[in-house]
């Protein structure tokens, strides 16, 4: 167990031994869930297999003609996190 405390934008910042253990790397993305009153983070790679779409987009990149940026990618996750 760990106490942090949220910033006024509402983000945490997770202690290096929660971060070590999970592995996770700069921006990388984490699946939040909530059940009961409690919160569960864990790599979202570990819970492809819940999202189809998820997988795909991560394991199979699209064939396509748009040129994908990482400023799009950061558009997309922000998206993602304000909806």
């Amino acid at each position: 167990m760990a106490v942090v405390r949220v910033d006024q934008k509402m983000r945490i910042r997770l202690p290096k031994r929660i971060s070590g253990k999970l592995r996770l790397k700069a921006k990388e993305a984490l699946n939040i869930e909530e059940k009961n009153g409690e919160i569960r983070i864990s790599k979202l790679k570990d819970n492809l297999s819940e999202s189809l779409v998820l997988r795909d987009m991560i394991e199979r990149p699209m064939h396509t003609k748009m040129k994908i940026t990482s400023e799009l990618l950061d558009k997309w996750e922000e998206e993602m996190w304000s909806s």
